[in-house]
Formats: structure tokens, sequence, C-alpha cells
């Protein structure tokens, strides 16, 4: 065997053993995670896309994942029969009942966590590949390593979602784009399009990523002007052929079909035509009707483009958002998603990314390292800049993952750099804020819920942040058996829903509504028994009028299951009855299909009259009145969401409630209005 071999194979080992050490972290960090909110969706939509019965279920996300972890399902795990869904709402109860209640979720997740660790550790390897063709085997291995080590990346890794797909997709995409733009040679080419192809099918905010890629793509083959226009041509085929590819893999994603289901009829739980027609932003409205109508790209795809166009670029309106331990109302200022990525990252690797940061910017003057590290720039900086500019910080730091795989990448140029100098001094050096991560992370009984000592650490994050970084329904397991062990036996009523409902009688966990019904009378909201609520709870939030100090009077907190708190006593909480009443209304009227709107508009005024800042409120009273033919009123509902002053409108939603109020007032036939859809639907 040559030398030349050896080190091959020696470097494919490494590869693959740094790939095998971030699932080891991962079996560590999440030992103890039940499931997610969505993964019930992922893998009862996907189990139902790989027994071929179509894509219309969960058609928010592509298929790669969940046709991945379908595919992995036993025949034992049972579907129900197809049937009619409508809105999201009745939909995931469908799916979770098919979970929580046909079969056994320990059994589905003791599938799909080895399932996930497949697919992402398979990802990892090949872009562990692809950095040691791009940039060395040094760079390689300080860049896996880092991502082995980073607790969002491990949380991410046996998880039904598709954060981390996109991430690591999105990076191959970048480092075979920069390959290409460095030699365009045929068969990177092929492999930027293929890998475009897995991004595309992995999330739908790919795009913006793609997009930066693409760009730079436009801009390497007009440079070969410099050389000849036949030049020029080579390198303008070489991108179209990758841009072509990337569209087969994505129908291929979807059987080569446009419309959903086998049997060519559409089965979402909205039709596509209202789901692209209540989008509020001209341009995406025209361009997906379009796309539509011509069958540009699958019709499921298009669906979930537009809804994630409704939710994560248009918005909802009536925000709140906790930006290190401030509160912001409505639109998040810009420093949101930079200062969500720096409480994550543990200092450790924090101080190594900033470092790669110069490390990469003295590499970039090697000619065969530029465009791959500009295509990583521009992916990650065109990602970062739809985020900001979407305002959905919501979603934490799962939504950054592509800029996380980023930093990774720039910091693999610090070992490279100590390893080009052969200095057993800077090795030793370098290796000091990988052990160090290693130390200060591996305790942590959730890695999902990590974040540094800028925040006071993972006990303090809730202070600071309130989105699904710090948790997401992952505690499930030891709040359930904290019931059956404590609440349960004391013979009090528990009146918080901790998990979905399905899940929750399942288990045999008893709970009770704080509002069971529209005729609940119970206006102080006085109830005794067990409480389940986050922990910034104990943070007040004046904009809502909740005041701990006040409103939980009464009411001990007696446990803690990470961002879960677990309070006994008395609640005498007006304004938690008008919340509950509220959301009663809502359950009522999209899960059961209620239709007494008299009650539903009694129960409202009472809700808003001590809740003014509720929002969604507004809609649905509006909407009561209109119904019942009340004009007046319904002009007054409506308004008085631009009336309270203590949460702020977003400005799409305030056009379509004041063409609404416009049309009332100009005397239009109540015949000819339809009520207004509210963004929380979404």
């Amino acid at each position: 065997m040559t030398p030349t071999a050896s080190t091959r194979i020696a470097g494919f080992v490494l590869v693959v053993l740094l790939s095998l050490l971030a699932v080891w972290r991962s079996a560590i960090g999440t030992a103890q995670d039940g499931f997610s909110i969505d993964e019930a969706w992922h893998i009862v939509a996907g189990t139902s896309y790989a027994r071929g019965e179509g894509y219309h279920l969960n058609p928010e996300h592509p298929p790669l994942v969940k046709r991945w972890v379908g595919a992995w399902m036993p025949d034992s795990f049972k579907l129900r029969p197809p049937q009619p869904l409508k809105e999201k709402e009745e939909e995931r109860r469908w799916v979770q009942e098919t979970m929580y209640q046909d079969n056994v979720p320990a059994a589905a997740q003791a599938v799909s966590r080895p399932a996930m660790w497949t697919l992402n550790g398979l990802l990892l390897s090949v872009l562990g590949l692809l950095l040691w063709r791009a940039f060395g085997l040094a760079w390689a291995a300080g860049s896996l390593a880092f991502l082995a080590l980073e607790p969002t990346v491990a949380a991410h890794m046996p998880v039904v979602m598709t954060d981390l797909p996109l991430a690591l997709t999105l990076a191959i995409a970048a480092v075979c784009a920069g390959l290409l733009a460095t030699s365009w040679r045929w068969r990177w080419a092929v492999a930027t399009g293929l890998a475009m192809g897995l991004a595309l099918t992995a999330k739908h905010s790919a795009l913006a990523g793609l997009a930066g890629l693409a760009l730079m793509l436009v801009a390497a083959a007009a440079w070969g002007l410099r050389t000849s226009p036949r030049e020029a041509l080579r390198r303008t085929a070489m991108g179209a052929t990758a841009a072509l590819l990337a569209l087969v893999v994505l129908w291929g994603a979807y059987d080569f079909r446009f419309k959903a289901d086998p049997d060519g009829r559409d089965h979402y739980n909205r039709p596509i035509a209202e789901k692209i027609g209540e989008l509020r932003l001209p341009h995406w409205q025209q361009s997906l009707a379009f796309a539509d109508r011509h069958a540009l790209l699958p019709e499921s795809y298009l669906w979930g483009l537009a809804d994630t166009v409704r939710t994560g670029v248009e918005g909802r309106s009536g925000s709140l958002f906790r930006i290190w331990g401030t509160l912001y109302e409505g639109t998040p200022p810009w420093f949101s998603w930079p200062a969500i990525v720096a409480s994550k990252l543990p200092l450790a690797l924090m101080a190594l990314a900033l470092a790669g940061l110069l490390a990469s910017a003295r590499a970039a003057r090697d000619a065969r390292l530029r465009w791959p590290l500009l295509a990583v720039v521009l992916a990650c900086t065109f990602h970062m800049a739809a985020l900001v500019g979407s305002g959905g910080v919501w979603g934490g730091v799962r939504h950054a993952l592509p800029v996380v795989l980023g930093l990774a990448i720039g910091a693999g140029a610090v070992l490279d750099w100590a390893w080009r100098r052969r200095s057993r001094a800077w090795l030793a050096l370098v290796a000091v804020p990988y052990i160090a991560a290693f130390a200060m992370t591996i305790r942590e009984p959730s890695a999902w819920e990590y974040h540094n000592e800028l925040v006071g650490g993972t006990a303090n994050a809730y202070k600071y942040f309130d989105n699904e970084g710090l948790g997401l329904g992952q505690r499930y397991p030891q709040l359930r058996d904290y019931y059956h062990r404590v609440i349960a036996p004391s013979g009090l009523p528990l009146y918080s829903r901790f998990a979905p409902e399905e899940i929750l009688r399942a288990d045999r966990i008893v709970f009770r509504r704080q509002v069971e019904t529209l005729d609940d009378t119970n206006v102080e909201g006085r109830l005794t028994g067990w409480f389940v609520m986050g922990m910034g709870t104990l943070l007040p939030v004046p904009q809502a009028d909740w005041d701990p100090k006040r409103d939980l009077k009464g009411r001990v907190l007696v446990a803690r299951f990470g961002p879960m708190g677990v309070w006994k006593g008395t609640q005498n909480d007006p304004r938690g009855r008008a919340e509950a009443m509220g959301g009663r209304v809502f359950d009522y009227i999209y899960k059961e299909n209620g239709r007494d709107w008299a009650k539903v508009a009694l129960r409202l005024e009472e809700a808003l009259k001590e809740l003014p800042m509720a929002i969604p409120g507004y809609f649905e009273l509006g909407n009561a009145y209109l119904r019942l033919g009340r004009r007046e009123d319904a002009i007054r509902a409506y308004n008085g969401m631009f009336v309270q002053k203590q949460m702020p409108i977003d400005p799409l939603v305030a056009k379509q409630v004041h063409a609404q109020i416009d049309a009332l007032e100009a005397g239009t036939p109540l015949a000819q209005l339809k009520p207004l859809r509210s963004p929380w639907l979404e």
C-alpha cells in the first residue's frame, strides 16, 4: 500500500470517527429527551409518504427527513385510514391521535432516533470529506470536532425535524459550489446540483442560502470572459446543469408528480388556491400563483412555501419578544439573531469561531481556497439576512443552524493554521478550546436547553430569552413521571396541559382546563391545585399586564424541569382565566366546529375587557358579530385592536383589518363580506 493510499484511508477513518463522536455526544446529551412537539407530525406524515399515500400531510416541510424516517418505520406502526382534514389544528389532532393513541410513542422514538443519527451522521461525513477536499484534512478535522462538541448540533441529531439536515445540506452545497467555481469541472457541477437539490428537499428556507450560491456561480461564470467567451459559455452550461439537477432532485423527492396524491387530487388541510390567495405580500402571492398555475414546482412544495412565507416572512401580529433580557414589541431588533447565536455557543467554541474568522480571512489569500470560503460566507450571509428580515425569532437558534455550521467551518482554519506550522505548542494551544468545550457542556442533562455563561448558564436562560431554544417539549417524560409520583396521589387537580392532549390521555394524566366550557362563570379565575408553566412566568410582562408578585400569589414553585416549573396552591387570576377563555373559544370554533356566535361574542367581550391586549380575540369577536349581522358591533370589535395600545399590530395585519372596517363602514352588504382569517391559524 502506497503512502498516499494510507493517508487517504487514515483521513477517511478520521472523518468517520469524528462523525461517530458527534453521534456519541448527541446520545449523551439527549438520553432523557422525549419527542419535540413537531416530531409526531413529521413521523406520521413521513410514514404516509413511504407507504405511497401521497404528500398532502404536513406539506409545510419538504419530504427529505420525513421520507427517510418513514422508510425506517416498521409495518407494525399503524396509520389511520386517510380522511378529509380541515385546518392545521384538525390535522395536528389527527396526527397526534395516530402517534399517541394508536401506537407506542417510545417504540416509534426507538426507531426514529437511530434513523436521524444515521442521516445526520452520513451528511456530516460527506461534509467532512468535502472540507478535506477543499481545505485540507486538518481544516476538516477542526470543523467536524467543533460540530461534534456543539450542544445545539448534538441536540438536533436524533430529532425528526428539518433544521439540522438543512444546515448540513446547505453547507455541503456551499463547499461543492466553491469547488465548482475553483475548478470548473463537470463532476463538481453534478455534485453541486445534487447537493442543492438535497437542500431544497430539506427545508424551504434553503432558498435564501442557495440564492447566495447561485449569484456567486453567475459571477464566477461571467468571470470566465477574461479568458474567452467560450470559457464563459462552458461555465454557464455547468451552472445551468447544476440548477437543472437540483430541480430534478426536488421533483424526484415528490415522485415526479405535480399533485400531492396518487389520485391526482388535493387533500391538503386547506386548498392551495386559498393558501396562496391569503398571502399579503403581492410579489410572493403572484409568484407562487404563477408557479402553481404552470406546474413549475411540485404543488405540495408550493403549498409549504406559501405557509413558510405566511408565518416566517409576513409573520403574525401582536408579537412580543424577550431578547437578552429586554422585551421588544412588534418587530424584533436587528441584533436578535446574533444575540441568540451568541447565547447558545459554548464560550470556548465561540473563541475558536472568532479566531477562525481571522484565520479564514488569511487563508483566503490562497486562490484555491477563495471560492469555497466565499461560498460558505454567502450561504450564511443570505440565510442570516432572510432571518433578520423575517422577524420570526420564536424558533430560536434552530433556525440559525446554517450560521452555526458556517462558524464551525471557519473555526477549522485555526487547526489548519497550527498544523501547517508543525508546532506542538500551537497544536496544544488550539486543543484547549476543544477540551474546554467538552468539559463545559458534557454534563448538561439536556443539550437542547444549553445556554452559555453570558446569560447565566442554562438555568437562567429563561430570564434572557423566551424562544424555542429553551425547550420544545422534550421534558415531557420527567413531567409525566412527576405527575404519577406526586401530583396524582395528592388528590388535587392538575389545571395545566404541558404536552399535547392526546399523549396526556394516552398516559392516563388527568387534567382540567382552566376554562372547561363557554358556560364557565368563574371570572375571578379562582382554582386550587397544580399548575405546570414555563419558568418565564416568574418574570413581569407589563404589555400583558402580568405581575408575578400579584398573579402568582397563593401558588408556590415546588419543582422544576429545565424550562418548565410546577406550582402548587390557589390561583386567583382573572387575567389568566380571560386568557384561558380566549383559548377555549379558539378551540370551540376551530376544533369543535362550534357555531353559537352569540355565546362566542359574549365570552370574548368578557375576556377582552380583562385582557385588552389579546389581539387574536378581536379577530374572532369581529367575525362573530359579522356572522350575527351586527355591523356596528363588528366595526367596534375590529377597531378594538387599534384602540388598545399595549400590543403593536403588524402593518400587514393592520392593512387587512382596516380594509374590512372600511368595507363595513361603506355599507357593503354583510353577505358579501367574509370573516377575517386569523394569522394564528398558521
